[in-house]
């Protein structure tokens, strides 16, 4: 016969989960609210936080446990901490990273490269591809294959046509950097998904101490906001609903150079609507921000008190029937309106702060992101390990 014995919780001192699931987060956790209170107080523990995705279904149960816990002479003290994990967008997001200023028609090096991976901190760059442009026109091009010191994988390859053959006689990460600044000085930069080839440039910058201060322009997100209509915002989909033509896709020079002819399209949009300069592109793309078609990021929210109840109850609301889009979804500006009675943390790898951290955005911008948060949230390593797996983290330091 073999008998049943509990789990315990043997630690001296105890932990108080502030990020914890329940059934009522789809394919996260199948424990029930009403255990996850029993189980914390068996345990020991002073207190626990269910944060399910996106919703507050699991309050009620969780509320009743306790109750029949403290009538059952179990969990005197104890506290259910409630709270959420939210589907957060921050609706005051934009195109533009920095301060230079200057006619949307003016002077831009558009870029694009090619890399190893998807990761700054572990792959490298192989190919820099750039297009000096000006009132609509290319003045210059500039293209460089990059050594990379490692093997290009085989489905790198595959995706951009891009062999170890064509890079052996390469210059090397330094050279071709040094070459692609003298080439942009200090003009303003555009890419596609910027902050992921900005990543690598600056990753790569500050590896050989080349000083990189340009402000630069993401048309992924200028795209999200001029071109509504579209359900996809690939450099492919807004070539075809342009009408631009074939070009070859996932080679660095090639996709600057269609990007150049996206943005004159995207700009002349722009100037017909009485924008004229990227500081007027930043002031109506802020007030015009829609929530459903931004990136969402994963955020936790705690309740300190009967206000912050409230004021999650109504996040929440809104978030379903105003904001939803695949999630439910909280707009930054909502969420400053209403967080009297709340606690804002920065959640998980989905995180805003991790995501920008991977994307090696500058301290300041960190900072900056941080900033908005009352405490950030550092979570076991098995909880990311799977990052190492999937090529954007090289090991669990």
């Amino acid at each position: 016969m073999i008998s049943r014995v509990d789990r315990k919780d043997n630690a001296p001192e105890k932990r108080v989960e502030l990020h914890c699931h329940t059934l009522m987060s789809q394919k996260d956790a199948v424990i029930l609210p009403s255990d996850l209170v029993n189980t914390a107080i068996d345990w020991g523990h002073k207190a626990v936080a269910i944060t399910d995705h996106g919703n507050l279904q699991g309050f009620p149960d969780a509320m009743r446990a306790l109750s029949a816990a403290r009538k059952a002479g179990r969990g005197e003290g104890f506290k259910v901490l409630y709270g959420m994990e939210a589907y957060y967008v921050d609706d005051t997001a934009r195109a533009v990273y920095g301060d230079d200023d200057q006619p949307l028609d003016g002077e831009f090096v558009v870029f694009d490269i090619e890399t190893t991976g998807l990761s700054s901190m572990i792959n490298e760059i192989i190919e820099i591809g750039a297009v000096r442009v000006r009132r609509g026109v290319v003045i210059d091009k500039f293209d460089t294959f990059v050594k990379p010191g490692v093997s290009i994988p085989e489905e790198i390859t595959k995706l951009t046509g891009i062999d170890d053959d064509m890079v052996k006689d390469a210059p090397d990460c330094e050279s071709a950097l040094s070459d692609f600044f003298a080439f942009a000085g200090d003009s303003v930069l555009m890419a596609h998904n910027a902050n992921f080839d900005v990543s690598f440039i600056r990753a790569a910058a500050e590896k050989y101490r080349i000083k990189f201060t340009n402000t630069y322009v993401d048309t992924l997100s200028l795209s999200r906001y001029v071109n509504k209509r579209l359900s996809h915002h690939t450099l492919d989909a807004i070539a075809d609903h342009y009408r631009l033509g074939d070009f070859n896709h996932h080679r660095a020079n090639d996709d600057a150079e269609m990007l150049a002819f996206i943005y004159f399209r995207m700009a002349q949009i722009l100037m017909s609507e009485g924008v004229r300069t990227i500081s007027d592109m930043t002031r109506v793309m802020s007030e015009k921000a829609d929530p459903k078609k931004q990136r969402a990021y994963h955020m936790i929210i705690l309740v300190k008190d009967l206000v912050g109840l409230k004021n999650l109850y109504y996040l929440v609301s809104r978030s379903y029937l105003d904001f939803y889009y695949r999630y439910p979804r909280i707009p930054k500006t909502l969420l400053s309106e209403h967080r009297d009675g709340l606690l804002i943390g920065s959640a998980c790898e989905a995180g805003e702060l991790f995501e920008a951290i991977k994307q090696n955005r500058t301290e300041i911008e960190l900072e900056r992101i941080a900033a908005f948060y009352d405490y950030l949230e550092i979570q076991p390593l098995c909880n990311n390990r799977f990052l190492i797996d999937v090529g954007r983290a090289k090991n669990d330091e």
